[in-house]
């Protein structure tokens, strides 16, 4: 019972562990959601090579620098759905998202309603 505890905490720590170049990119991800980030962005800022980085990345998060990078804009498009009065289009380009339409089938595709059902839930759920 002791060893089977001991092993799922160690697998758990294991997942939460990240190296020094992915905390550099998480870091640098959330700080930089309301501007254009490459993966040659990150890839300067940690000495790494963009292949490199881009399988280091996958191997530890578990999902590609893109993908993880748009799920940090869409929580952040959530937060200021429920928060703000910002519509969709001012949401959008504060975001970095090439257009409204993009944003809305993306937060579509991530969260399973469109951001208005999303305000209207988080209104109606007050």
């Amino acid at each position: 019972l002791v060893e089977a505890y001991a092993r799922r905490m160690r697998s758990i720590r294991k997942k939460t562990m990240y190296s020094r170049a992915i905390i550099v990119c998480l870091e640098y991800i959330y700080t930089h959601l309301h501007v254009k980030i490459s993966l040659e962005d990150l890839a300067k800022e940690t000495k790494l090579s963009p292949t490199y980085l881009s399988k280091l990345f996958h191997k530890e998060v578990g999902i590609s620098v893109s993908q993880y990078i748009m799920q940090k804009r869409i929580e952040a498009a959530e937060k200021m759905l429920r928060y703000t009065e910002f519509s969709s289009a001012e949401i959008a380009n504060s975001l970095c998202f090439c257009s409204e339409s993009h944003f809305i089938s993306m937060f579509k595709r991530y969260v399973k309603v469109t951001p208005r059902e999303y305000r209207e839930q988080q209104f109606r759920s007050r």
